[in-house]
């Protein structure tokens, strides 16, 4: 279990709530990649709380993962940022009195990876070499269309 993701439903009954809040290591994201680092801490901010039958974790959550630029290939950051992460757990779907939401987080966090990024904020000095290798036109599609004349019968 991550420590810093466990959240105490006994310390939630009576309608209190948890305080998440901090700067929390990224190893839960999962292992550094040649093509995939997470260069900074998570950011978390939010609470939980208990409702009659559910657990509700809601947090706002960023860090920084450093991906290759899409044109030349040198690592670049870009910012991961979830601002509405809710996640609803049946009580009784909770064995001991303790939950680890760090799967749910990290999951949430992975969906916003971008496909791709280009360093110098979209203006990687590179692309003038890949610029003649690139299409210029647009191939025109030919679209049928069946009930085009009907106004002609």
């Amino acid at each position: 279990m991550s420590e810093p993701f466990v959240v105490l439903i006994d310390r939630l009954r009576g309608g209190r709530s948890w305080k998440i809040e901090g700067a929390f290591d990224a190893r839960f994201l999962g292992p550094d990649e040649p093509d995939l680092r997470f260069s900074s801490k998570v950011q978390l901010k939010g609470e939980a709380y208990l409702t009659d039958s559910h657990l509700i974790v809601h947090l706002k959550a960023s860090t920084t993962v450093e991906i290759p630029c899409s044109i030349c290939n040198q690592m670049t950051p870009s910012e991961l940022k979830v601002d509405n992460f809710y996640h609803t757990e049946p009580i009784e779907n909770i064995p001991s009195a303790q939950f680890d939401f760090s799967e749910q987080l990290r999951e949430a966090l992975l969906i916003e990876l971008p496909k791709t990024v280009e360093c110098n904020q979209g203006k990687c000095p590179e692309r003038q070499i890949i610029t003649p290798y690139m299409r210029t036109e647009k191939k025109q599609e030919r679209t049928y269309l069946p009930f085009a004349n009907l106004d002609d019968l």
